[in-house]
């Protein structure tokens, strides 16, 4: 039970904090040696749905809309959507194409810490060079810039590669404001884990639980991910209002460098 609960608080944390949730959840996993690969990835698929209620709750006042008439009337908000489909569609393709080459990286640790390491540097990048872009509501961004956003979140299905740092950093660098940024990266964020879940479900379905998957455990660890994912989604957004993202590379290439000393010398 206690080792789905550290999943979870791990993924609620991780997830909107730019500091990616899968690579810190293929890391915790490997050093807390729990080897069955197939439920290391239901854990995270589920641990993944419970922060996509936490980002649900917290815009629900921005996704409400979208289900009444009155919200389609209104021009904006129909552009928001038609940019958040338009970015997902890369985002799918990456996902379906690639999906199994993603999921043999969870077992490579050294690898993981490597794009931790290199999440880092993109909020470094972004801290320095996003100042010398005109800043725009989401309203007001061409299409390809939102597309490009969706093929960042395509390729952070890489465990370690942050999907919220790097679509965030991808926005700022675009010329998107702090706000609207963390906006797209959650509302990219909804279909993705959306279509990833019902991926995984359908699998299930398919080939039976993992043998060694506590149900009750997996789901006290999901609700500790709703929970810690709403509050560490709150923090985010103050510290993009605060232009503090790169506290967090520091962070990043502090827990790469640890743990990839740790990794090798349980190696030797």
């Amino acid at each position: 039970m206690l080792d789905y609960i550290a999943q979870g608080l791990v993924q609620g944390i991780s997830e909107f904090l730019p500091i990616s949730s899968s690579g810190h959840l293929a890391l915790l996993q490997h050093f807390l040696k729990l080897e069955n690969l197939d439920a290391n990835l239901l854990t995270s698929i589920a641990l993944h749905f419970g922060t996509l209620l936490a980002v649900i709750f917290y815009f629900r006042a921005d996704i409400i809309p979208y289900f009444t008439i009155s919200g389609w009337k209104d021009p904006d908000k129909r552009r928001v959507a038609l940019l958040v489909i338009l970015g997902s569609i890369p985002t799918a393709i990456i996902g379906l194409k690639f999906k199994d080459h993603f999921k043999a990286l969870f077992a490579h640790p050294t690898a993981i810490c490597f794009a931790l390491f290199a999440t880092g540097i993109l909020l470094l990048l972004c801290e320095k060079f996003k100042h010398k872009a005109e800043m725009r509501p989401l309203e007001a961004a061409p299409w390809w810039k939102v597309v490009l956003v969706g093929i960042v979140q395509g390729l952070a299905i890489t465990p370690g590669i942050s999907r919220s740092g790097s679509t965030i950093a991808t926005s700022l660098l675009l010329g998107i404001k702090g706000e609207d940024a963390a906006k797209l990266s959650f509302f990219l964020m909804i279909p993705a884990v959306s279509g990833a879940t019902l991926l995984e479900v359908k699998d299930v379905i398919k080939l039976g639980l993992p043998a060694s998957i506590n149900l009750g455990g997996l789901a006290v660890g999901t609700l500790v991910s709703i929970i810690t994912g709403f509050l560490a989604l709150k923090l985010l957004v103050f510290m993009i209002k605060q232009q503090k993202l790169s506290y967090f590379a520091y962070y990043l290439f502090t827990v790469s460098t640890i743990s990839l000393v740790l990794i090798q010398f349980a190696g030797k």
